[in-house]
């Protein structure tokens, strides 16, 4: 009994604590549904926060994101189509007629032109077209593309397909009985960038989409490089075979001009023309046909979009102005600054003085008494210019180095650089460019790489640089190698006969050029041709005053049209291509007629010397404008000039 008594107490107790623990969590389970301590509270306030900031920031980015990701995807399909259609298009169409397809095809478009026209009116502004054989019937057909707006301002690239131009259901010579026009439109292009202020259809598109011929004047041309900026500011390029065969097609609409539009001109841009004047030129009798070809240089493209900074080395680089500055030598005043650029669109008195600096070289030649001789000897007429102009030697790095960068501060001249850098010389370096800026000794393959290590340099930001080797170093094979490791190894083909004639070549896409003294005005010539040979430059000028602005003027040729937009630009160039051994062919300048006005001539030029009366045709059948019988190594400049109706 007492063993029972026992375990039951013992029973009775467990029983009565597990009763409190389940009274005690029950109370406190109910002060919890209460709400949240403090602390508590403090806690779920703080994670709130750091989890809302987080979803902010994500939110933030994908809607910046977002627009980002789609006009990127947008450009993605725009260069797809891009891709397909322009390059085969360019590919195809009609520009040589070298097999008796061609041919074929050359006296069609000959016969009564212009027979290859089309009847529909296009929207928007003509920016390429193309005249094409049809792959399965053998009909030519025209290719149209036209920046065109989409609607809400978004303007698009559309390219037509016009089956059976200029056919209306009636035989002619080109037509078939019952064949009518038809047109298919491609949207090629979406994301393109709106047109500027005061645009209409009929002027350049070439803030949109730009055609650049690849040749630049090997006597024909050989390709073309299309490139459409989108709106973002991304560009795409692609490219093809050629254009269309220079017809000039009916104009579809007539408040716009024909098309096609022209390209953008080869011919203008910055020139570097950087000059040996160390004593080895005068030495091997090379001094004054240097001055002569370098002047002639100049003068082959005055009248002509083009700016000419002229600069010298020997021991050091220095800018060929006629500031005999601190130091007492002809140079820009602070050495190893550029000499500036001067523009050669009107023969002015700047442009004299860059030719007086180079002619003003003493005639020292075979009597050159050596760079350690008296500086009397070296400069017999005291004007401190002279060759071995800073000093005896030959310092490519320093010459290449003072035209693409300001020698007092070491930055590069940015925006100002040159287009093109001709660099002459006769012989292999034996300087160097010191961190100071002084010169210091060299091997020839030392100097050589520190050369080519600038001229890459310059060449990364946008320049390009060819080189000349002159003399007796044009038949060393050590130095012409070292020149070609500076400027590059595509070697020019062309030549000049010992009467004066120029075979072109490769002048187009050659780094390196070599020829005697004799010589190189020819080669200097070949630059020429391959940069602005076979153009005419069209300025605009009331009463004899040209360059003021007096609005917009549009210009029509064979190759397209263009407008002179006279407060914007002072000139517009336009570039005519040449068959086989053409050596000269009729161009003709029109002038669209501007109310008010009445044309009364074209005052052109070549190199600053009147157009020969025979060779230009003033207004020709009534027309305003000019025919100019043009040669394939001209740059002809006109002014357009008429006079205000009363």
């Amino acid at each position: 009994m007492r063993l029972q008594t026992k375990q039951t107490k013992q029973t009775e107790q467990t029983e009565q604590t597990e009763y409190a623990s389940s009274q005690h969590a029950a109370s406190s389970g109910a002060r919890r549904d209460g709400g949240f301590t403090l602390p508590e509270l403090l806690i779920v306030v703080v994670l709130s926060g750091t989890l809302m900031a987080v979803i902010a920031s994500a939110i933030s980015v994908m809607l910046r994101v977002t627009p980002q990701a789609e006009a990127r995807l947008a450009e993605s399909k725009d260069i797809t189509f891009l891709q397909t259609w322009i390059p085969i298009d360019l590919a195809t169409a009609i520009n040589s007629y070298d097999d008796p397809v061609d041919a074929d095809v050359k006296a069609k478009l000959a016969a009564n032109p212009p027979n290859i026209s089309y009847n529909s009116t296009l929207p928007g502004g003509n920016v390429l077209t193309l005249v094409v054989p049809n792959g399965a019937t053998g009909e030519l057909e025209i290719i149209v593309y036209r920046y065109v707006d989409g609607g809400n301002d978004n303007w698009q690239l559309v390219r037509y397909r016009i089956s059976d131009p200029g056919c209306t259901g009636v035989a002619t010579a080109h037509c078939e009985d019952g064949e009518i026009e038809s047109s298919s439109p491609v949207g090629v292009a979406h994301e393109l960038p709106s047109p500027p202020a005061g645009w209409v259809p009929g002027d350049p598109v070439d803030f949109a989409f730009q055609v650049i011929a690849r040749n630049q004047a090997a006597l024909r041309p050989v390709g073309e490089d299309v490139t459409v900026f989108f709106d973002s500011g991304n560009t795409f390029r692609t490219g093809g075979a050629g254009l269309s065969a220079e017809q000039d097609l009916t104009p579809n609409d007539p408040v716009t001009l024909p098309d096609p539009t022209a390209p953008p001109s080869r011919c203008g841009g910055r020139i570097a023309l950087v000059i040996d004047t160390s004593g080895s030129v005068p030495i091997n009798h090379g001094g004054i046909p240097t001055e002569q070809a370098a002047v002639g240089f100049i003068d082959a493209f005055v009248g002509t979009p083009t700016e000419f900074s002229i600069n010298g080395f020997d021991r050091e680089g220095y800018g060929m102005v006629p500031d005999t500055g601190a130091t007492g030598v002809a140079r820009y005043s602070l050495n190893g600054q550029r000499a500036p650029f001067v523009s050669v669109l009107e023969n002015t008195a700047e442009v004299q003085q860059m030719r007086d600096r180079i002619t003003a070289l003493d005639d020292l030649d075979g009597a050159w008494p050596g760079g350690g001789a008296a500086i009397t000897a070296r400069d017999p007429n005291g004007d401190r210019i002279m060759w071995d102009q800073i000093g005896s030697g030959t310092n490519w790095e320093d010459g290449i180095y003072s035209v693409f960068f300001d020698g007092a501060t070491g930055q590069p001249y940015n925006s100002f650089q040159p287009d093109l850098v001709v660099f002459i010389t006769d012989g292999q370096p034996s300087l160097v460019r010191n961190a100071d800026g002084t010169p210091g000794g060299a091997n020839g393959r030392t100097a050589t790489d520190r050369a080519a290590a600038v001229a890459n340099a310059g060449r990364s930001q946008g320049a390009r640089v060819i080189g000349v080797m002159v003399g007796n170093a044009a038949n060393n094979a050590t130095y012409r190698g070292y020149l070609q490791d500076v400027v590059g190894g595509t070697v020019w083909n062309g030549s000049v006969a010992p009467d004066g004639t120029i075979n072109v070549g490769n002048a187009v896409a050659a780094d390196f050029f070599s020829g005697a003294f004799a010589d190189l005005g020819g080669v200097l010539r070949s630059i020429m041709i391959a940069e602005c040979g076979g153009t005419v430059t069209v300025r605009k000028s009331i009463d004899g005053a040209p360059g003021t602005n007096t609005g917009r003027w549009n210009y029509s040729t064979e190759t397209g049209d263009q407008v002179l937009d006279t407060g914007a630009a002072s000139s517009i160039t336009f570039d005519f291509s040449f068959e086989g051994n053409q050596i000269v062919r009729e161009v003709l300048i029109r002038e669209e007629a501007r109310a008010g006005y009445s044309f009364v001539r074209g005052d052109c030029q070549v190199g600053g010397v009147p157009v020969p009366e025979s060779d230009i045709v003033q207004s020709p059948d009534g027309t305003p404008g000019v025919a100019i019988q043009l040669s394939p190594d001209e740059a002809v400049s006109c002014v357009m000039v008429s006079t205000p109706e009363s």
